[in-house]
């Protein structure tokens, strides 16, 4: 599909990659540091608790493990490896390590134990024959440690492993595992909207807040692109669906995606991994870490990512949508005592992205271009629309280069009984960003001589400024209460530069707009806005027996927010000074303060050893929001109703700020485990109902589509995960679910390009009342199966399938028939080879070759009413980038 050049250069590349893997120095492992114990035989459970205490490390099991079991003596010193290894010696009981440092005990199989007793090192040789069933998944993103089997929550947990199977290496790559999980792409990382159940965030202004939050390491991101680059050293990523605002505050009233990287380790590692796809995708990443003394301990990674794209722009020779990343993250850990540990974590992202531009897929024979009514021919000039075109003719590219650089500190001990935890952030991002206006690459200076050459381009830039401190408590294990409270302060500083103007984002040379087809009017301005929050909050389980829980949690939240818009082109600011109510006509407010309640009640019990059900109900808050667009800059005056006679800019001022948005969600689960741990089920259905819902639509007062509080939407459904180990070799892993998103009352929203009276609009409007959200799939469902068989030796063969399937969605809220997606499924396929310290795998994407768009629609840069006054079409798509077969070698070295 794509031109094959350069692939001698590519594979000399590849070569450059392996060497350097090759290159990275061995480390010999290293024990432990030692802990001292002098504890009395006891039970179990005082033994584990003391041997807590002792080492100042985190235990996690079922409390039922311990029941009527002793534990020795214990004295000396010793690592905590061979000290836990003492204290369930007699037991049927194991234990591992996870990658965060929590230690999962665990009832295994007396075969299994004697296995484990005959060989104790046994880490490749568990994956060559592995002795148990599934392991417990545990889970962070509740601010307290817990297995998923145990949660009271709607959470999928996503393991390294299992990305890496899946082929997940960006963010956007999520939506192959999650099926409830959506990206909306528009026209630049600014703009992308991440959706959970459907509900995502319908503003492209920096006043507006996002319906999920993504957290990295315990710290939130101010600002939704900046999730939006590679997956670099993550160890699990955890999707929390519905509301979560009694932890996470206002911008989580959908949801959250919790992101956890790798730890700093004990012992001495490091690990390399290159990997070359057929459509131009090279990834190199490496990290290392280990002891620097008794008592600090580091980490170190990199990654370098680059993918070519797959649009072809003619009139610059160049590929667009793809995207290069350089990722840096450092991790210095200091025990300055046995229960206390210190965190420093300083990161450093760029991200190069020619984001995100389409391709015409229909241009019917009548359609124009420009107020000359260019012809069809004259604008394509050797472009084919079809289905599956890839080239373009674009005089600008686009661009939405990023930088996110920062540093966060967590401080974590014991205080008694209880654990106290401090994270203190600072964040700096930064992005440039640029796209073609009119879509072409016509010089309009033919048709207006005194227009600078070329079109018409706009972007700017947004700069983010974020810092945050949060302090919590986590109650004391094994007591009634399981709870965690804590204190939020935040600060958000934003600012967005944009220019809408010539190719150089320069003027028109005095003209007030260019005749393209929708007659680019020139727009630029400086928006900056704030945002204060300071917010306490608590949750937890009260065990009212040993069955029966009562869950609560409660989130009290006072913020501030205001903004300062400066129209450069007009010469007009509002919000200047602070929180100034002046406008030319009109009074305004440019600033607010307001108090929120969020909370959360509920039950859970055990209804089996294996088997546990909850029922919740939860509410969220999505903050008020300011309109800071170019609609800001229109100074033509309103023709009637109350604000008739004023400009458009200032009736719009003069609504703001519109109000908040509130969810309430029911929600009921069931969490089963088999006897054996061989089978897991996890089920989930919720009902949430939005009110105030935060959308553009048609204000009457100014005949624009702007960000109103609108009706009302509901999202009902039911979540699925299950894991079933087939066989000591083979094992299945799903997620499937139902989910019914719909706008419950949305009378007066905008109409789609072309929609007659026929169709539903009236006076400009239609009632969207009972119509999906965008990018919403009714059905969707994912599906991995791994086989592992052993190849003598220490080597291990693995063949990996992954199949992904979602209904058919509309890319528009406005409903318009052009943007519908039809239904596809997307097969993935992989075999690889291991041995100790290294794995090579090849890989199929996409192998069933479907063709499928990360949004598509109708293309309004074309005149749709024909010279003969007879309607024309025009769509154009944006299509995946794993849309079409791709073919891939990846390669990683361990030590």
């Amino acid at each position: 599909m794509f031109p094959r050049a350069f692939r001698a250069r590519r594979l000399g590349c590849v070569g450059g990659l392996l060497a350097l893997a090759v290159l990275i120095p061995a480390h010999a492992l290293a024990e432990q540091a030692a802990a001292s114990f002098d504890q009395d035989a006891s039970s179990l459970g005082l033994a584990l608790q003391r041997f807590g205490q002792a080492t100042g490390l985190q235990l996690l099991y079922a409390p039922d493990l311990t029941a009527d079991q002793r534990a020795p003596a214990l004295r000396g010193r010793m690592s905590p490896e061979r000290a836990l290894s003492a204290l369930l010696a007699r037991t049927d009981l194991a234990f591992r390590k996870t990658p965060s440092g929590v230690i999962v005990i665990y009832r295994v199989k007396p075969a299994a134990r004697r296995e484990q007793e005959a060989s104790p090192v046994v880490r490749h040789a568990q994956e060559i024959e592995p002795v148990v069933g599934l392991e417990a998944v545990v889970v962070n993103s509740g601010k307290r440690v817990e297995t998923l089997g145990l949660s009271d929550a709607s959470v999928q947990a996503l393991s390294s492993q299992m990305m890496d199977r899946a082929g997940v290496r960006d963010f956007d790559d999520l939506t192959k595992l999650v099926p409830t999980l959506t990206i909306s792409k528009t026209t630049q990382p600014g703009n992308n909207s991440i959706n959970v159940r459907g509900v995502g965030t319908y503003s492209y202004s920096i006043g507006a807040e996002p319906s999920v939050v993504v957290v990295i390491d315990d710290v939130p991101q101010a600002f939704q692109a900046m999730a939006f680059t590679a997956l670099a050293d993550v160890r699990q990523v955890e999707i929390l669906r519905g509301p979560q605002s009694t932890l996470f505050g206002k911008s989580a009233s959908a949801g959250v995606i919790y992101i956890t990287t790798n730890p700093a380790s004990d012992v001495f590692a490091a690990r390399a991994e290159t990997m070359l796809t057929d459509d131009h995708e090279r990834r190199l990443q490496a990290s290392i870490t280990g002891p620097v003394s008794d008592t600090l301990k580091f980490r170190l990674s990199a990654a370098y990512s680059r993918y070519r794209g797959n649009v072809f722009n003619l009139a610059t020779r160049q590929w667009l949508n793809g995207q290069s990343d350089l990722n840096l993250r450092g991790k210095l850990v200091w025990t300055p005592g046995d229960n206390w540990a210190i965190t420093l974590t300083p990161h450093f992202t760029r991200s190069l992205a020619s984001c995100c531009v389409g391709a015409d897929t229909y241009i019917s024979p009548q359609a124009t271009q420009g107020r000359a009514e260019l012809s069809r021919e004259a604008v394509l000039r050797g472009i084919v629309p079809g289905p599956d075109n890839h080239f373009a003719r674009y005089d600008v590219n686009a661009r939405g280069n990023a930088s996110d650089k920062g540093v966060n500190l967590r401080v974590g001990g014991t205080v008694g009984s209880w654990r106290l935890t401090s994270i203190s952030s600072v964040n700096r991002y930064y992005l440039y960003d640029r796209q073609d206006t009119d879509a072409t690459d016509l010089d309009y200076s033919l048709f207006a001589p005194r227009a600078p050459r070329g079109g018409s381009a706009n972007g700017g830039y947004f700069r983010i400024r974020a810092e945050n401190q949060e302090v919590r408590l986590n109650s004391p294990a094994g007591g009634a209460w399981d709870y965690v409270a804590g204190v939020y302060v935040g600060r958000t500083r934003s600012e967005r530069y944009f220019v809408r103007g010539s190719n150089s984002l320069g003027d028109y040379n005095g003209l007030p707009s260019l005749p393209t087809t929708n007659s680019t009017a020139y727009s630029r301005y400086l928006a900056r806005t704030s945002s204060r929050t300071i917010a306490a909050f608590g949750q937890g389980a009260y065990a009212v027996n040993g069955n029966v829980s009562i869950l609560s949690g409660l989130r009290l939240s006072h913020e501030k927010i205001g903004y300062r818009f400066d129209d450069l082109g007009n010469g007009v600011t509002y919000g200047a000074p602070d929180c100034s109510r002046v406008s030319p006509t009109l009074p305004v407010e440019t600033c607010h303060s307001d108090t929120a309640l969020s909370g959360r009640v509920g039950v859970q019990g055990k209804v089996t050893p294996g088997v546990t059900a909850y029922a919740s109900y939860s509410t969220g808050y999505k903050g008020r929001a300011y309109d800071l667009t170019s609609s800001l800059t229109t100074r033509t005056l309103v023709t009637s109703g109350p604000y008739a006679g004023r400009p458009i800019a200032d009736a719009i001022a003069a609504q703001q700020p519109v109000a908040s948005e509130t969810v309430g969600s029911y929600e009921v689960g069931l969490r089963a485990v088999s006897p054996d741990r061989d089978l897991s089920l996890n089920l989930t259905a919720y009902r949430e109902r939005f009110s105030g819902f935060q959308a553009q639509s048609r204000d009457d007062a100014t005949g624009l589509n702007v960000l109103n509080s609108i009706g009302s939407l509901r999202a009902e459904g039911i979540e699925s995960e299950f894991s079933a180990r087939l066989s000591p070799r083979l094992t299945l892993d799903g997620a499937a679910a139902y989910s019914r998103a719909i706008m419950t009352d949305f009378d007066g929203a905008a109409c789609y390009f072309g929609q007659t009276a026929a169709q539903g609009c009236v006076g400009g409007k239609q009632d969207l009342s009972g119509k999906p959200l965008f990018n919403a799939p009714r059905w969707s469902l994912t599906l991995n199966t791994l086989y592992r068989r052993p190849l003598g030796g220490d080597r291990l063969l693995e063949l990996n399938a992954g199949y992904r399937w979602r209904s058919r969605v509309v890319y528009s809220l406005l409903q318009d028939p052009a943007s519908v997606e039809p239904a596809y499924g997307v097969l993935d396929v992989s075999a690889g080879v291991s041995g100790q310290g290294w794995r090579l795998t090849g890989f199929v994407g996409n192998l069933l070759d479907a063709r499928f768009a990360v949004t598509r629609g109708r293309d309004t840069q074309w005149n749709l009413l024909g010279a003969d006054g007879q309607p024309a079409m025009a769509t154009h798509w944006k299509p995946a980038r794993d849309s079409g077969r791709h073919v891939g070698l990846r390669l990683a070295v361990d030590y």
